[in-house]
């Protein structure tokens, strides 16, 4: 990490630590009686102020005298200005506070010196031979050597210039260490020639400041503010804007973290410099040269000498006069394009545009806007002018508007987007007489969808009262005025709920309610679906009596609007376990709307809302094939609409699927891809549960993850924070087909007391159950702390919940917690037996049935062991090829495990010389007697010792 040189006084901290060590090298040389130069050559807001206090800080501390000048454009016309400047604060040493009478006597030698442009060549030479003289007596005062540091040399005087040159080409006798700062831009070509010449000859050090690095950034970020303000891409972003000038990184940083709701104090103080500066750079311009600097300032980051004239009123030869002047000054610089001008920075414009007068503003806007159109510049940039020109706006204006949104959607840029197609609308609503074609729904539609797609929630909604305040071009203009405005509010609705603004979304549906209660009966049940729908969008389960109520009141509605209400009340009621209730309603909704399938992706939007309430509740149901079907139809349609709100929980419900139906590289695949999708739009939930599944896939295929196991709880210690059932089983399913049911029990029931989660919905409680089971079973009874009676509670309590919901999924895993109460029991037989008829219910292919098969298949293999071992144990010549065979099917680590306790080792020295944990010893154990059919170490050191 760079380094913060800090001395005394306030503003002494610099980051450049590198520029610094160069400067010292001078004070070195002083030190030693050696007279030498230094020239700092930055642009404005570099730093140079902040490392030439470090230096004299650094030159205090070493006891040398420091005298510092400042050259000044007021003061360019008094010789030596700057010399006579630093020379006054140099006292006596005695104590008194007096002048020093050397410092004095050069002081009057400077100030009555000849005149520069008239004296000879001879006079001059005898000048500074004495003023060389006296310098050399007033260093002979000090010991330690004398820092002199001259500043903004770029405004030095002919005879500053001229004595520098001479201490440069021949150094007077003492330890004088001189520092001269400017910047390069401004800089004279004849003051500079001395410098120049001095860097050449190597008599002056030449040190530049380059923008800042990110680590510098980073420091001079925490040194102002006190604490990190930005990290990672934000910092290389806020670097990048500010061209690495600490002045412009200190000002954009202090706005963004007022805008972020920090306290404004440091905000203002970091901006507080640029606008400083920024006044005294004005400060010298007559009222004219300010009139073209505000004129240039209205036109925007960049312009030309042709707009900037008739913007300012003034001709285009005193402008060019002008802007040359404003370039020696550096205030104005060549921009990219030929023929363009643009300020230093873009903040210095910002700054000029805010001092400038509202009304000479807006009248500046329309003088602006009327030269930009007849040169034919693009939309985007005619609309700044549109929106700031106030009442000047004319006839074309609202066409150039929608077409600035248009070229920045294109652009990549929806948020500007958004913004001029605001302008626009209220521009229409303005309008008297009202006009005849407003925006088109197309171009809002799809500036809110790429907004949904960044998760940029807030414009989202300030667009949606724009929009639903009109006037806008209805969704569907061949309907009615009401059905139109109900299909408005439906889809907007739906996107503020998927984006996590669920109220809004239900302020919109009601206030369109109250409006359309007497008018449009067709309107209103859609707008009563669309209520419930956006509930279950944000995250939600509606009250099953308000979709009862609903799928009354819609009866007789249109068939996409009855679907809808048939889907709700089948996803309310497959929640609450009502599966019978859940089927009748799923079969109709889909019936519905698969007759509304005519093989057209562009399907609405509301189709498409939906087939994902009924693909979800399917997928709930254990109906996989229909879920993947109707889940597949919608994710077309809503690709080629747009509709990134839609996109997260459809991903999510299809990744679910494919992971059910043993499809783990599909299920990778579309929780990936929501992943990324989720976290654009800031939705956690949805990001939490394709996180889930990825981790359930990976351990199917046999691959662990490092964010799988990054999510194991520490010894003793519960999850930081707890998960949302769904995601919480199939968390748990990734740890068990790891073999790590340490963790799983650690996650479902971390303090052997009750759920972590809350309990799982009651279509998938049966599986909840099954899972603890089986975690318990995996780490082995005693490591568990539990007893086999505890296991077959749970093995009860999941039978009791796959018959209350009749699920055959269910009744699957049901099964599945029976074999294991029966395995904790040592009654394998009957447990193989049981897996074998859990697997006919599970399938081959998913999850749980693949567990469901492997269990049946170790307990088989076991029981074959078995069959042929003596009760006295392992007879005669046999039981070496016996013993090696059974080895075999032990993992690599459980054969190390085996070996150890083999030799007699206990399990807290196994797990010392393995470096695991003392129950992931005991875990190894139980599945190595599982495997070999022990039930002691004894059996199982004479085991490993008949192996060999």
């Amino acid at each position: 990490m760079t380094l913060i040189t800090t001395v005394r006084g306030p503003n002494s901290a610099t980051v450049r630590t590198a520029e610094l060590q160069r400067l010292e090298r001078i004070l070195d040389a002083a030190g030693q009686g050696r007279s030498t130069a230094a020239e700092l050559a930055a642009d404005p807001g570099t730093g140079k102020t902040r490392l030439l206090t470090a230096l004299a800080g650094e030159a205090e501390r070493r006891n040398m005298r420091v005298l510092r000048g400042r050259c000044s454009e007021s003061e360019s016309a008094v010789a030596h200005h700057p010399f006579i400047q630093a020379l006054t604060t140099w006292q006596a040493e005695d104590g008194t506070g007096s002048p020093l009478p050397e410092a004095a006597a050069l002081i009057r030698a400077l100030a009555e010196g000849p005149d520069h442009e008239n004296a000879d060549f001879s006079t001059r030479c005898r000048f500074y031979a004495e003023l060389r003289t006296l310098i050399s007596a007033c260093l002979a005062t000090v010991r330690g050597g004398v820092l002199l540091v001259l500043d903004d040399y770029h405004w030095a005087d002919p005879g500053t210039a001229e004595l520098l040159q001479t201490l440069i080409h021949w150094p007077v006798t003492g330890g004088l260490a001189v520092v001269v700062a400017h910047r390069p831009r401004q800089i004279p070509a004849g003051v500079r020639a001395t410098l120049h010449d001095g860097v050449e000859q190597g008599l002056v050090d030449l040190v530049e400041l380059p923008g800042l690095d990110l680590e510098q950034s980073a420091a001079l970020l925490c040194s102002a503010a006190g604490a990190p303000v930005a990290d990672g891409s934000d910092l290389a972003d806020l670097r990048e804007r500010a061209a690495g000038i600490p002045l412009y990184l200190l000002a954009l940083a202090g706005a963004e973290r007022e805008a972020a709701g920090a306290p404004e104090g440091w905000g203002r103080a970091a901006g507080g410099g640029l606008s400083v500066r920024l006044h005294a750079e004005l400060a010298p311009l007559d009222a004219v040269t300010l009139t073209v600097v505000h004129a240039a300032a209205v036109l925007g980051d960049t312009f030309t000498v042709d707009a900037v004239a008739e913007v300012a009123g003034v001709t285009r030869t005193e402008c060019c006069a002008i802007l040359g002047r404003l370039r020696r000054r550096d205030l104005v610089r060549p921009a990219a394009l030929p023929g363009m001008l643009a300020f230093r920075h873009p903040l210095l414009r910002r700054g000029l545009y805010e001092e400038i007068d509202s009304c000479w503003r807006a009248g500046a806007h329309a003088r602006a806007l009327a030269c930009l159109r007849a040169q034919g510049a693009p939309a985007t940039e005619l609309a700044p002018h549109i929106e700031r020109a106030g009442s000047g706006t004319g006839d074309g204006d609202r066409h150039d508007l929608v077409a600035a949104a248009r070229t920045a959607l294109h652009l990549g840029r929806p948020a500007a987007a958004a913004h001029w197609l605001t302008v626009a609308i209220r521009l229409d609503r303005a309008s008297l007489p009202p006009v005849a074609e407003p925006v088109s729904a197309e171009l809002w539609q799809s500036v809110i969808q790429h907004l949904a797609a960044a998760g940029d929630a807030e414009r989202v909604s300030g667009l949606v009262r724009e929009v639903l305040a009109g006037p806008v071009g209805p969704v569907a203009p061949a309907a009615g005025a009401a059905s139109a405005r109900a299909g408005e509010v439906a889809y907007l609705s739906a996107v503020l709920a998927a984006l996590g603004r669920d109220e809004e979304a239900q302020g919109l549906i009601a206030a369109a309610l109250s409006a359309e209660a007497h008018t449009d009966p067709e309107a209103v049940a859609l707008l009563q679906v669309r209520q419930q729908v956006a509930k279950v969008l944000a995250g939600q389960v509606p009250a099953r009596a308000d979709v009862e109520a609903l799928v009354r009141a819609t009866a007789g509605a249109a068939p996409v609007t009855v679907a809808g209400a048939l889907a709700l009340r089948g996803l309310c009621a497959v929640v609450a376990g009502d599966t019978c209730a859940a089927e009748w309603a799923l079969e109709a909704a889909a019936q519905t709307l698969d007759e509304l399938d005519d093989g057209d992706a562009t399907a609405g939007e509301q189709e498409s809302t939906l087939l994902l309430l009924l693909s979800w509740a399917e997928a709930l149901m254990g109906w996989y094939g229909p879920a993947h079907g109707h889940a597949e139809r919608a994710l077309a349609a809503v690709r080629t609409r747009g509709d990134a709100h839609l996109l997260a929980p459809l991903l999510d419900t299809l990744g679910y699927v494919h992971y059910q139906s043993g499809r783990m590289p599909d299920a990778l695949a579309a929780a990936r891809e929501c992943r990324e999708v989720a976290k654009a739009a800031g939705r956690s939930d949805h990001v939490g549960l394709s996180d889930a599944i990825t981790a359930a896939a990976w351990a199917q295929l046999g691959r662990g993850r490092p964010s799988t196991r990054a999510a194991r709880p520490p010894s003793g210690d519960p999850m930081a924070s707890p998960r949302t059932p769904l995601n919480a089983l199939l968390q748990a399913e990734a740890y068990l087909a790891a073999g790590d049911g340490e963790a799983a029990l650690a996650l479902l029931l971390p303090r052997r007391e009750a759920w972590r989660v809350s309990e799982p919905v009651a279509v998938l409680a049966a599986r909840g159950y099954e899972l603890l089971a089986a975690a318990a079973v995996t780490v082995g009874l005693e490591n568990a702390g539990m007893e086999a009676e505890g296991v077959a509670e749970w093995a009860s309590h999941s039978a009791d919940a796959a018959a209350a919901v009749g699920i055959a999924e269910q009744r699957g895993h049901a099964l599945m917690a029976r074999g294991h109460a029966l395995l904790s029991r040592r009654r394998t037989a009957e447990a193989a037996q049981v897996y074998e008829e859990a697997l006919e219910l599970l399938g081959p292919d998913s999850p749980a049935g693949a567990r469901a098969r492997e269990m049946a298949r170790e307990l088989a293999r076991e029981a074959a062991r078995g069959a042929v071992r003596p009760a006295s144990g392992w007879p005669g010549a046999e039981p070496d090829a016996r013993a090696e065979g059974l080895l075999a099917e032990l993992t690599l680590r459980e054969k190390e495990v085996a070996a150890l306790a083999g030799e007699g080792c206990k399990s807290k020295e196994i797990a010392m010389r393995l470096t695991v944990s003392h129950r992931t010893v005991e875990a190894h154990l139980t599945r190595i007697y599982s495997k070999l059919g022990v039930t002691s170490r004894a059996e199982l050191a004479r085991l490993v010792a008949l192996a060999g």
